[in-house]
């Protein structure tokens, strides 16, 4: 799905949840997390691609987790309502085939300095679903909250699997 799906699907989200408030401080609460939520969730996207074309080749692996992600914004109906969103902060400069054309190989410790950046970015995705289970408008709209568990349990789910990574013996 395009970045304009989701931001697309998302404002359709943030729409549904005013929708259902009537409290300015409940909505915005809402907003306020739901808006970390998307600015981070963008920078996950950008940091996992650099991750990917980072490393070589034979070691690129999608798992199912991260091919799905995609998709995860499709569960609510999209409404014409669109967030704004800003550049994310870890821009892509070199497409993987132009990655292919260099003579050297990333070092691990770019490779590791990227996935630092992505653990803190996991964990301000953590903190930002949090504060969204705890809004009224989310506790109140079932289908809502069980979209956002769902995106809280795939990110602790990252979070330690960048552990186990991070804390298994190199090459």
């Amino acid at each position: 799905m395009s970045n304009m799906g989701k931001s697309t699907a998302m404002g359709a989200l943030l729409e549904s949840s005013r929708a259902s408030d009537n409290s300015s401080h409940h909505g915005h609460c809402l907003d306020l997390a739901l808006q970390k939520y998307l600015l981070l969730h963008e920078q996950h996207e950008s940091l996992r691609q650099h991750i990917d074309e980072l490393r070589p080749a034979p070691s690129r692996t999608s798992s199912p987790t991260r091919m799905s992600r995609s998709a995860e914004f499709t569960r609510y109906p999209p409404l014409s309502f669109s967030v704004p969103t800003g550049k994310a902060s870890y821009p892509i400069t070199m497409t993987a085939g132009e990655m292919g054309t260099l003579s050297h190989e990333p070092a691990p410790a770019e490779v590791a300095v990227e996935e630092a950046k992505l653990c803190d970015v996991n964990e301000g995705m953590k903190r930002a679903l949090t504060e969204l289970l705890n809004c009224e408008t989310v506790r109140g709209d079932q289908a809502f909250r069980t979209w956002v568990q769902h995106r809280l349990m795939d990110t602790e789910r990252e979070l330690r699997s960048g552990r186990r990574r991070r804390s298994a013996p190199g090459p």
